[in-house]
């Protein structure tokens, strides 16, 4: 941008000198009506096309909608080895039943740097939760009827998320609206991509804003949009996994009731002998939960 800057600059001045050389002319007025116009009219020119051509101007998506839980791609050019932010956004009406509202979701969180705002509105307090294992929740109050949180730098994985609390009396519905920020940077010839899974948003429009530009996006719920005969060959295998597991209890069964151990008492045991062993990426999730809720 600061080269188109300067360029604009350097028309604008190149167009003033001209005027002046034309008016030291002393040529007739109607000569020097018609070059002042001309002049001008280039230097607007120029500077359209310049605008127009300059990067950073706009960005593309590689679809108009998706299902959710697929990727969205975001290219566009812009200036070399630069940042570029991102911010991506919907807006879900939660239904109320006896004052109670709840939501519960899976989501991916992109890679550093990110943040992240949940908006909640007529609602009385809302209760913010992460399941690590077990779940890890905090209740915040209302302002007037609004929870405002914000969270940046949230390590990169997927997440079970659940918000719930009471609404405002006499509220049918808790809007809530979610907005992700994250950037993407250029490599040198000033090209960028970025991706954004949407595991975890809702059916609805999905707003993008970013790069001097803001589009839409549709994202259709996985039952809509799987086809039919896929439907049925995922009833299928259902059926031949159940019928499979009939099978299992059934051998199980009998080798219990002669004398022997049941499979589920098995696996039971074994599981309790050898609980999971905790990663150095929870571990970094655990100690950022920690902060964040301390510092809320």
């Amino acid at each position: 941008m600061l080269r188109v800057k300067k360029a604009i600059a350097w028309i604008i001045s190149l167009s003033i000198l001209r005027l002046k050389e034309g008016n030291m002319a002393k040529k007739p007025e109607w000569m020097r009506n018609a070059g002042r116009g001309l002049a001008i009219a280039m230097a607007i020119n120029l500077m359209l096309i310049f605008i127009l051509i300059s990067p950073g101007i706009s960005f593309e998506l590689s679809a108009d909608s998706v299902t959710a839980g697929d990727n969205l791609i975001i290219t566009g050019t812009s200036e070399p080895n630069s940042e570029n932010t991102f911010i991506s956004s919907f807006t879900m009406n939660l239904p109320v039943t006896s004052e109670k509202y709840s939501y519960e979701t899976e989501v991916k969180v992109p890679n550093k740097p990110n943040r992240f705002t949940v908006t909640a509105k007529n609602v009385q307090n809302l209760d913010a939760g992460v399941k690590m294992g077990i779940w890890i929740t905090k209740s915040f109050e209302s302002r007037d009827g609004v929870v405002h949180l914000s969270a940046a730098d949230i390590p990169t994985g997927r997440y079970k998320l659940k918000v719930s609390g009471s609404a405002m009396p006499g509220a049918n519905e808790v809007p809530i609206t979610i907005e992700a920020e994250t950037g993407v940077l250029a490599d040198s010839s000033g090209s960028y991509k970025l991706v954004i899974d949407t595991t975890g948003i809702p059916e609805g429009d999905y707003l993008i804003k970013g790069d001097g530009d803001e589009k839409t996006v549709r994202i259709l719920s996985k039952e809509k949009s799987r086809p039919s005969a896929l439907a049925i060959s995922e009833a299928e295998k259902e059926i031949a996994a159940y019928k499979d597991k009939i099978e299992i209890n059934l051998s199980a069964a009998a080798s219990e009731s002669a004398g022997g151990k049941s499979v589920n008492e098995e696996v039971s045991k074994e599981e309790k002998a050898t609980p999971p062993a905790e990663s150095a990426e929870s571990k970094g999730v655990v100690a950022w939960l920690t902060d964040f809720f301390l510092g809320q």
